[in-house]
């Protein structure tokens, strides 16, 4: 039951995935807290190198008297959080970075050419998110990332791709000051392993989860263990020290 020392947690979806894909989590996060997840699409067209940033300054413009918040980040808008969490330390209490990376991945800037140009690869975007498994059972979450996927806005897809594809937040991210958690997905291609543990290890105060045969989308898809490892109940997982 939420009181009134309850945290607020502020949700951040990846890309083109929209606020919907915390839709479970919310449910079993609102009886601990506020939840809010807003929409962090980039806009169409945009080239700047500093995306991530934008977004999070516009997520500090707009705050309200609830923060500070509990962030959590996946993925693209784990970028957002991270840039949140350095330029605006008074809002962030907490931060939990889920498959996501403060170093660049330049194999993005060709998949934002050729989904601009038209091509569309669900089936090799659903190999990198999902556990053939996960495919096969065609749950709730396997299902809405295929519709964020063939109805996205394709220039805005691409430019936050290209904004991943060039992001480095890695010099400022030891300046982070609030308690981190990281968690990883063992077969996750993009965010992998050892680039996230890089970033742990940057980071000075936080803990480090592997969560194993996982792939990108896993952790969305047992919203009820998601709720769990991020209020710090549930360790389905590796944990790695320091």
């Amino acid at each position: 039951m939420a009181t009134a020392d309850s945290p607020t947690w502020l949700l951040l979806p990846g890309t083109p995935l929209s606020a919907a894909v915390w839709d479970g989590a919310r449910a079993e996060l609102s009886e601990t807290g506020h939840v809010i997840t807003p929409e962090i699409a980039p806009p169409a067209g945009y080239m700047g190198a500093d995306l991530q940033a934008q977004l999070a300054a516009d997520i500090a413009e707009s705050a309200a008297p609830d923060a500070p918040w509990h962030v959590v980040g996946h993925s693209f808008g784990g970028q957002v959080a991270l840039e949140l969490a350095i330029a605006r330390p008074d809002l962030v209490s907490r931060l939990t970075l889920l498959c996501t990376r403060d170093t660049p991945f330049p194999a993005f800037d060709a998949a934002a050419a050729a989904i601009e140009a038209g091509a569309v690869d669900v089936d090799g975007t659903f190999r990198r998110w999902f556990s053939p498994a996960e495919v096969r059972d065609d749950g709730p979450v396997v299902r809405y990332a295929r519709d964020a996927v063939t109805s996205a806005d394709r220039a805005s897809w691409a430019s936050a791709l290209r904004a991943i594809a060039h992001f480095d937040c890695s010099p400022r991210t030891a300046s982070i000051t609030c308690p981190v958690t990281v968690v990883a997905a063992e077969l996750d291609t993009v965010s992998d392993v050892a680039s996230m543990e890089s970033m742990h290890r940057r980071i000075p105060d936080s803990e480090f989860i592997v969560r194993a045969g996982a792939q990108h989308m896993s952790i969305f898809d047992d919203a009820v263990t998601l709720a769990q490892i991020l209020l710090g109940e549930q360790r389905d997982a590796t944990q790695r020290p320091r």
